[in-house]
């Protein structure tokens, strides 16, 4: 047992409950007792008291906040052979941090008005039924650690450890627990069947501290955050460089400069902007807050600035057009470009991932969405948002009205839409609650979607002519909605087959709306006219890959009865 001392650092009293499982021993005739470094170490001075009819036994004591402390359960009110035994991942000591001390310890953290509880079975690494995981990360190679702290933010919060959310960054602290060697952990408690995902955070927020975190180590499948998949067995994991998949180089990080360059010729939307800036991951390109303005090249739509000392290895970021105190961020996942010199990022188009110049657009248009929630419960009011309006997302979200004689179905006309593409998605409810969302939880229903880069999807949209259009699709799906009474809008999309898709040679679009001639344009991401086929005559259209580069393409077909629809186009 180890008895050494730790200095109280603060001076506000924070009650702790010990809780202690006992299920399955023999309790001892002098019970059960607690003993730790806030208390001498000293196991008559904290008995524990049994909670009814159950084998838990607890205590709840004033432990000064801010601190770490150490502790051990005790099954009698003596040292002894009633000592527990604790488990590797619970011991101050571990292979992260090198240090050496057997004890349970916790930092006692929060100042707030409620209690902490520290929960374990005896001898056990978690509460019956639960499981522990021990977080680790290496700041060594980050500049300055926060005078905030460090910590970790995940979906594991909400149940456990006290927090009061999911996702709070500034609910779960983690300890340098020996001579600040620069790693930090901490422990969660968390059901043995969870999906664990979480970032570090060099700060008690989000924003310049966030760390970024490389592909190689992502969730993936458009989700940006570390994950593990948690079993019966506690898990400990290996420490991490802060912002890396692997453990910190022990040589200097080299550093580069990188040009950032974006073309606005096409975002006069709207008024135009008064500025652009980027954003980025890391605190050189601002966490992704306030980035840094970008200046214009000449009289050309092209924008440009160059950020020195960037670290190697992946640089994330996005550009975005401010206008009246509004940012507007341009659609898709982050833009990754992994730095291995100084650099310049490739000219595209804001919010088109295609290297090139900005395609033309068509003139302002307006869309008719519809949104069918008729395997929804639907909420007293239903939104729509994303990139088509100023300003953007949730301050720009526009309430759509049920459309009479089909129950379930909702309908806005947006006039004089100007991007020529954008993302948008549907709220089922208030559009300022994320769980309200379309989450496309089901991952054959996203040919009509691409990742948001942090772990969701967006609904994206070409506009491929300037005549009036409607956009007709059942909530969470990219199956077409049901159309109103009396209105035939979407029936052409509905009857427009692709086969094969995604295709690495050619694809067949099969036309079933009874139509004499068709007018098909292939665009790629970036709204550009790559092929047309004008006054199509037969019901099926044959269109080979040639030399399309792989990636997405959409087939915007209008026919003689001035219907239009739109397919998405998979090339590998």
């Amino acid at each position: 047992m180890t008895a050494a001392l730790v200095a109280t650092s603060g001076v506000f009293a924070k009650k702790v409950k010990f809780i202690v499982d006992m299920t399955g021993r023999t309790v001892s005739p002098n019970g059960v007792s607690v003993a730790g470094n806030f208390q001498n170490w000293t196991p008559a001075n904290s008995p524990l008291t049994k909670e009814g009819t159950t084998m838990l036994y607890s205590t709840v004591v004033d432990i000064n906040a801010r601190q770490v402390i150490e502790f051990k359960f005790i099954n009698d009110n003596n040292w002894g052979p009633g000592e527990e035994s604790v488990p590797t991942i619970s011991k101050k000591e571990s292979v992260a941090n090198g240090g050496a001390n057997g004890n349970r310890w916790a930092y006692i953290d929060s100042l707030k008005n409620d209690t902490t509880v520290l929960s374990f079975a005896f001898s056990g690494a978690a509460p019956r039924g639960k499981t522990a995981i021990r977080f680790a990360v290496d700041m060594q190679k980050v500049t300055a650690v926060s005078a905030n702290g460090v910590y970790v933010a995940g979906n594991f919060q909400g149940k456990y450890n006290n927090a009061s959310g999911d996702w709070k960054p500034n609910e779960s602290r983690m300890t340098n627990l020996f001579n600040n060697n620069k790693v930090y952990e901490f422990i969660a408690i968390i059901d043995t069947t969870d999906g664990v995902e979480w970032k570090y955070i060099n700060d008690n927020n989000w924003g310049a501290g966030e760390e970024s975190i490389p592909t190689a180590c992502q969730k993936g499948g458009g989700n940006s955050n570390r994950f593990y998949q948690a079993t019966s067995a506690p898990k400990a994991f290996d420490k991490l460089c802060f912002s890396m998949c692997v453990a910190c180089p022990t040589a200097p990080i080299p550093t580069y400069d990188l040009t950032f360059q974006v073309d606005m010729s096409s975002s006069d939307c709207n008024g135009g902007f008064d500025s652009v800036t980027v954003a980025g991951a890391g605190a050189k390109l601002t966490g992704f807050g306030v980035g840094i303005r970008m200046a214009q090249v000449g009289a050309t739509g092209v924008y440009r600035v160059t950020v020195m000392g960037l670290d190697s290895g992946e640089a994330k970021f996005k550009f975005r057009a401010h206008k009246n105190g509004n940012t507007n961020w341009e659609g898709g996942s982050d833009r990754i470009l992994n730095l291995t010199k100084n650099d310049t990022v490739a000219l595209t188009c804001l919010g088109s991932r295609v290297v090139g110049p900005c395609a033309s657009k068509p003139a302002n248009s307006s869309i008719t969405f519809y949104v069918d929630l008729i395997a929804e419960t639907p909420a007293p009011k239903i939104y729509i948002m994303g990139t088509f309006a100023v300003p953007n997302w949730q301050a720009g979200a526009r309430e759509l009205t049920a459309v009479s004689g089909v129950p379930g179905l909702y309908m806005v006309k947006i006039d004089s839409i100007c991007p020529g593409t954008f993302n948008y998605k549907f709220t089922n409810g208030d559009a300022t609650n994320k769980d309200n969302e379309e989450q496309f939880g089901d991952s054959t229903q996203r040919s009509c979607v691409e990742s948001n880069g942090i772990g969701g999807w967006n609904r994206v949209f070409t506009r491929a002519v300037a005549t009036p259009i409607s956009i007709n699709y059942k909530f969470n799906t990219c199956t077409i909605g049901r159309a109103p009474v009396g209105i035939n809008e979407n029936i052409l999309s509905a009857n427009l087959k692709l086969y094969p898709n995604p295709t690495s040679t050619y694809t067949v679009i099969e036309f079933n709306d009874n139509s004499a001639n068709h007018n098909v344009q292939l665009l790629d991401l970036a709204g550009r006219v790559v092929r047309t086929y004008d006054n199509h005559k037969y019901n099926t259209l044959r269109v080979d890959k040639d030399e399309l580069t792989p990636g997405i393409y959409f087939l915007n077909v209008s026919n003689d009865k001035n219907q239009t629809g739109s397919i998405k186009l998979l090339v590998n």
